[in-house]
């Protein structure tokens, strides 16, 4: 008895000792944003529900505190990986999740003219979340590889797994997605060394892509339209203007927004709209903090980092989280196209929500003190 409790101890310590490798201030900012996505989640929970007619008012409240816990277990897994392993699971997610976006677009339930879901009785699947950031791993994996070896033909690899991903999303369709992975990749090729002139080709290429999107996708020309007329913003975007202008400094108090009522959406797509009526101007400026305190973290540790791989993984899923956190932001203050995504951490979804702890659970483990994981040795480097 006395060897087994001495044993449990010894692992205990072991374990402690492995978490405090981990970059606390990242550790706090998860904690607050998971936190912050329940709250939320309870302020929304009772307009959505009565607009859908759903009995219970916490339906979506009690489900979204169920999907952290789930994120939470997610985002302690994935830190708990070492580098290797950090890769090893993505290319598993990519070889899985990639074929799924590609199935869901042809077998999957059409919802708002789109085909981008899996029903499983009462739960969705929505594999794009979770395909988003083992893609970022496995192209960082293959441009560290190019970086080490001239010849390793890696950027031609990450390129065509893009291809791939974009032909899956746009079939969907889903052009958001397809535009956030388009800019966490670009400056991913940049880091890894690609000369200015294959630099300024893609920018080109981008272009194309986006005025072939807008030429071909009425659902995306009719959006841009509306944002670049004189007249008004569409409904949601209008009622989210509405929404934040009425929360003023300190907002209206927890669950006293009434513009939310008639927002759709409030709860997932516009729920940044929903904190601003509910908390006021300085919530709202604290929740921008947080993501450019997430970005001013991640980005900062991973420039320390030593090996080409490790450095491109983190700075690309840090990128990842912040984009989709600043277009969920943009389109609320109409100062981008209507697009539903997501707020990490905070919108309702499981599939986001399991998307983002994976992402931040993979920069865990990749920005994790380790003995020569850092440009810099000794104190500086490892608790800076």
């Amino acid at each position: 008895m006395t060897v087994g409790a001495g044993a449990l101890a010894e692992r205990f310590a072991a374990a402690f000792e492995r978490w405090r490798t981990y970059d606390r201030p990242l550790l706090v900012i998860a904690g607050i944003l998971f936190a912050l996505g329940i709250l939320l989640s309870m302020a929304t929970s009772p307009s959505a529900t009565a607009r859908i007619s759903i009995d219970e008012a916490f339906y979506f409240a009690l489900r979204q505190a169920a999907y952290a816990a789930l994120g939470v277990i997610v985002m302690i897994a994935s830190a708990s990986l070492d580098p290797r392993q950090v890769r090893r699971t993505a290319t598993v997610l990519v070889g899985v999740f990639l074929p799924l976006c590609a199935l869901a677009a042809w077998i999957g339930p059409e919802v708002k003219g789109a085909q981008r879901w899996f029903d499983f009785g009462p739960f969705s699947l929505q594999p794009s979340e979770i395909l988003k950031p083992a893609l970022v791993v496995v192209w960082a994996w293959m441009l560290g590889e190019t970086m080490r070896a001239t010849r390793f033909p890696g950027r031609a690899v990450a390129l065509g797994l893009f291809a791939l991903t974009a032909l899956a999303l746009l079939a969907q369709p889903d052009v958001g997605q397809t535009a956030l992975l388009a800019i966490v990749l670009g400056p991913m090729l940049a880091l890894s060394g690609l000369a200015l002139r294959w630099v300024l080709g893609g920018a080109v290429l981008a272009a194309a892509g986006a005025w072939a999107i807008y030429s071909f996708y009425p659902h995306a020309r009719e959006r841009v339209d509306a944002f670049f007329s004189d007249g008004e913003p569409g409904y949601q975007v209008g009622r989210a203007l509405d929404a934040i202008a009425a929360g003023g400094v300190f907002g209206r108090g927890p669950g006293e927004g009434v513009i939310k009522r008639s927002l759709p959406d409030a709860h997932a797509d516009f729920v940044f709209a929903v904190a601003a009526e509910e908390f006021g101007l300085l919530a709202s400026l604290g929740l921008i903090a947080l993501f450019g305190a997430l970005a001013f973290r991640g980005l900062s540790r991973a420039s320390r980092l030593n090996d080409p791989f490790e450095q491109l993984a983190a700075a690309g899923l840090v990128t990842l989280l912040v984009a989709q956190a600043g277009i969920h932001i943009a389109v609320n203050l109409s100062l981008l196209p209507a697009k539903g995504m997501t707020l990490p951490f905070i919108s309702f979804g499981g599939s986001s929500m399991i998307g983002s702890a994976l992402a931040l659970g993979f920069c865990l483990s990749l920005l994790r003190n380790r003995p020569g994981a850092f440009l810099f040795a000794g104190r500086s480097a490892n608790k800076s």
